[in-house]
């Protein structure tokens, strides 16, 4: 099969390696699409994914292939792949916490361990598959593990129906996160955004207010207009300055949420926050139930697929899709791996 490979040199190249089979206890999806993370451009870049493996981890497809001693799932079924086989016996996923579970990089899959979705086929477990609702297509269902990263930063916030809320960048977790908002009841959602193309993004989802952070300070804005600081601040922008800025933005009391990760060391003048007593939620991926409501929730609209996926490119093309995404003009690009 085609599969999308880290070469020598470190970057993605499309080649031919052994299509997986059904073991005992696990099923083979043929990946429909899989969609570019930002995590997945910025682990590249910083040459954290080892030469060989298979990096995706957003994806939907059909089932192929069932192994001996599966039960409940047939050739053909359409599914979502929890990108990680949980051990369910640790702490954390006792309480079905599986994104902390504590072998998770031993379980994770498409993030340099085992082979992930950027390519024809994938070896899955059953714990991993989410059946697809009979109203969602695959190309939308391919949103689902970004979406349930969006849902699970604004369930751990604790947001109150008719609060105000501030987001940091309109990239796909960001506009995800305004979807999830909206849904939880936001009176009110700003958006601060540098990219004239993602704000623009950010302005078809029917925002408040959508600004350039360069030119207008976020909280200033929407104290003008509400009366007072956010009482929440969500930092999808994962910027080693975004803490402090999120910071800086939310009100007395305010919860701030970090959904974006930067990829190094992030700086926060403790003094700001002592003084406004502010409050840091770090949020990272999202529990089991969340994975399988948030399917329930792309069946009934809940996310505008038209506003976050930028460009639909088949797998031949993948190096070339991650460096677009390196330029303005993308939110997120899904890999097509039908047609290769």
């Amino acid at each position: 099969m085609k599969a999308a490979v880290v070469g020598t040199d470190g970057k993605l190249k499309v080649a031919d390696v052994p299509t997986p089979e059904a073991a005992p206890g696990g099923v083979v999806v043929e990946v429909a699409y899989c969609g570019i993370c930002g995590s997945d451009v910025h682990m590249l870049d910083a040459g954290m994914m080892p030469e060989g493996s298979v990096p995706g981890h957003e994806l939907s497809g059909r089932i192929v292939s069932v192994g001996q001693g599966v039960e409940g799932w047939r050739e053909g079924d359409p599914v979502v792949v929890l990108p990680l086989d949980p051990c369910f016996s640790c702490e954390p996923c006792r309480h079905g916490a599986v994104s902390l579970c504590q072998e998770g990089v031993l379980r994770a899959y498409g993030l340099g361990k085992l082979p992930g979705g950027f390519a024809q086929y994938m070896a899955a477990r059953p714990s991993m598959l989410f059946r697809l609702p009979n109203n969602l297509d695959l190309m939308t269902a391919a949103l689902n593990e970004p979406w349930a990263v969006a849902v699970h930063g604004v369930n751990l916030s604790g947001f109150r129906i008719g609060a105000h809320a501030a987001v940091m960048g309109a990239g796909p977790i960001g506009l995800l996160t305004v979807s999830a908002l909206r849904g939880a009841g936001a009176a009110g959602v700003y958006v601060s955004e540098p990219d004239a193309f993602r704000a623009e993004k950010a302005r078809a989802l029917g925002v408040e207010a959508v600004l350039d952070p360069s030119v207008e300070d976020l909280g200033s804005v929407v104290s003008a207009r509400t009366g007072r600081l956010p009482d929440y601040v969500f930092d999808c922008a994962g910027t080693p300055s975004s803490m402090q800025e999120a910071s800086n933005i939310a009100g007395w009391r305010g919860r701030v949420v970090l959904i974006g990760v930067p990829m190094g060391n992030a700086t926060v003048f403790p003094l700001s926050c002592f003084l406004k007593e502010t409050e840091f939620r770090f949020s990272f991926g999202y529990n089991y139930r969340e994975f399988g409501d948030c399917l329930d929730l792309l069946a009934r609209g809940a996310v505008r697929p038209e506003v976050v996926v930028s460009d639909v490119v088949p797998l031949r093309e993948i190096a070339d899709a991650f460096e677009a995404l390196h330029r303005t003009g993308h939110t997120k690009i899904l890999i097509d791996c039908h047609g290769v």
